[in-house]
């Protein structure tokens, strides 16, 4: 009788872990590469994530940056940020691709995605300004408002 309530225990628990699933319905991101850690004047920066998540509805990423130079500025542009997802396959793993561009004229809203103080302190000597040495950190959120874990990356400089 032993043998038989120990085989069904078994048993049972086998099926319990083979029911298990692998992707969870709250998003996972991961982060796979970063173009560059000091993106000069006009320049760009993109980041690619690995994601995972079991209903592929991720459908927004929060950006929070932190302005890491010893000197403080008032900062007048949002340093928590929340973006659209840019088209990603549909499914339950694949990539998100967040390119962050300037071109100098004000014409790419990422942009601002990459400055922190409008009016930094200026350099010595004149006449270029401060660099902003930045941390970012992601956060995705699927339609359902399940919140995946926090991605940190820094320092990056952004040349001015």
């Amino acid at each position: 009788m032993k043998r038989i309530f120990l085989i069904i225990l078994v048993f049972g628990f086998l099926m319990y872990a083979c029911k298990k699933e692998s992707v969870n319905t709250t998003p996972s991101i991961t982060l796979k590469k970063v173009s560059t850690d000091e993106v000069p004047v006009n320049g760009s920066l993109q980041f690619v994530f690995s994601y995972t998540d079991k209903q592929a509805d991720i459908d927004s990423i929060f950006i929070y940056r932190t302005r890491l130079n010893k000197r403080t500025v008032s900062q007048r542009l949002n340093d928590i940020t929340k973006l659209k997802v840019p088209f990603h396959e549909k499914n339950t793993t694949g990539e998100i691709i967040l390119d962050f561009i300037t071109d100098g004229m004000g014409r790419n809203d990422y942009q601002n995605y990459l400055i922190s103080a409008v009016f930094p302190p200026p350099k010595i000597p004149p006449p270029g300004n401060e660099a902003d040495s930045m941390l970012y950190k992601f956060i995705a959120v699927d339609k359902e408002k399940n919140i995946s874990d926090t991605v940190t990356y820094g320092t990056i400089v952004i040349l001015r």
